[in-house]
Formats: structure tokens, sequence, C-alpha cells
């Protein structure tokens, strides 16, 4: 599923998003891992999802689809354990109560932040799935 070239277009998609600040609708948690995902393999998961900027318009969203943990379902297939995941996987991850997806960085899982990058400890680590 990945391209051969995966690893290159992965660090060049976290350069471009280490400084991106966080947004509903292009670089929030769902967001920035499924480009992450399109980037290291060219298939755009969330092409339906697209086009919503408000944080009640991605809640509706997350509602009608049956949540974070089932829209990843929906784009990957069954999660496995996330002592599984490896570097480029999507993790699903809780903090604070909620639930985000990520994707793992080795040690740990990077997602958006409110200024850039985010680095949260795979031991919030859920739920992953093999990209």
């Amino acid at each position: 599923m990945r391209k051969n070239d995966w690893q290159l277009r992965f660090a060049e998609f976290v350069q471009a998003r280490a400084r991106m600040p966080f947004a509903w609708g292009s670089n929030d948690c769902c967001l920035f891992t499924v480009d992450a995902v399109q980037a290291m393999t060219g298939i755009d998961h969330a092409a339906t999802l697209r086009g919503y900027t408000t944080p009640l318009a991605a809640e509706r969203i997350l509602r009608e689809r049956g949540g974070v943990r089932q829209l990843a379902i929906n784009s990957w297939g069954d999660p496995v354990p996330p002592t599984m995941a490896g570097i480029g996987d999507v993790v699903l991850m809780v903090n604070e109560g909620r639930e985000l997806l990520a994707i793992c960085n080795g040690t740990c899982a990077i997602g958006a932040g409110p200024d850039g990058i985010a680095v949260m400890g795979m031991d919030a680590a859920v739920a992953a799935w093999k990209i």
C-alpha cells in the first residue's frame, strides 16, 4: 500500500507540518493523519469528509460516521494492538478522555498541535492500523 519512497514522503510531510497550527478541516487530528497516509500511499481516505471548518461541523461528521475509531476502521480495516505499530502507522490515542488519531513515529506518536506537531507518548495509544 505504501509507495516505495514512503519514508522520504513521510519526512517531507512532517517537515511541512512542523509549524502548521491546528485548524478544523485542514490540520486537525483526523486530517493530519489522513494527509500523512496520503503522502505515503497516494490515497485520500478523507475525500468525502473535507470541507468542514468548525468544531461543530467536525463533531457532526464524527457522530454521523460512528466516531473516530469507526472512521479509522472504515478507512484501514480492523485495528491491531498499538504495540504492533511502526513508523508511519495510524494510532488511536486517548487524550483527556477524547479519542484522536495520530501517526506512530517510532517510540512516540505525532499529530496536529496548537502551534505545529504535537508529540504524545505511545502509552496513550489504544489501537493501531498498519499502513
